[in-house]
């Protein structure tokens, strides 16, 4: 590979790497704006699963999938192989670890908070799922965001 080859591969990397920063930030805000509006807003405490309940949940599930995929990939998940392993160096499979460390003890409090909960009310699955998922979702993107902006 030519020095011109390099250097343009170099700043398809370095777009690719912006991208996905600025992706993971807001994409991570509004996520989290959704979450407080779900709460607020759309979820209704009952036993009928309505189609709008439906179609919020398959969001959610994408939405959550794709976040995943982005902080587990760097961005770079449907790119060539030389891209992918130059996104995938020490420091970034580095950041991801730190990133699934800190969702999955996120996961671990929620769960045990919710099992703790169980012992004073009733909490519906359904419900402690989503907020499981959510919980460590955002602490997934928000590690990420924070690691890649040093």
């Amino acid at each position: 590979m030519g020095y011109m080859e390099t250097n343009t591969l170099q700043d398809r990397v370095t777009r690719i790497e912006g991208r996905t920063d600025r992706i993971l930030l807001t994409s991570g805000a509004m996520f989290l704006v959704w979450q407080v509006a779900f709460f607020n807003v759309v979820h209704t405490p009952r036993g009928v699963l309505r189609t709008v309940d439906l179609v919020a949940t398959v969001a959610l599930l994408v939405w959550a999938g794709a976040l995943l995929m982005l902080v587990a990939t760097g961005g770079g998940a449907f790119r060539s192989s030389e891209v992918r392993e130059i996104l995938d160096d020490e420091l970034a499979r580095s950041q991801r670890g730190q990133a699934f460390q800190n969702a999955f003890w996120t996961l671990m409090l929620v769960a045990f908070a919710g099992y703790a909960a169980t012992t004073f009310a009733e909490v519906p699955a359904r419900l402690l799922a989503h907020v499981s998922l959510s919980a460590g979702v955002l602490a997934a993107v928000a590690t990420m965001a924070y690691l890649r902006r040093r």
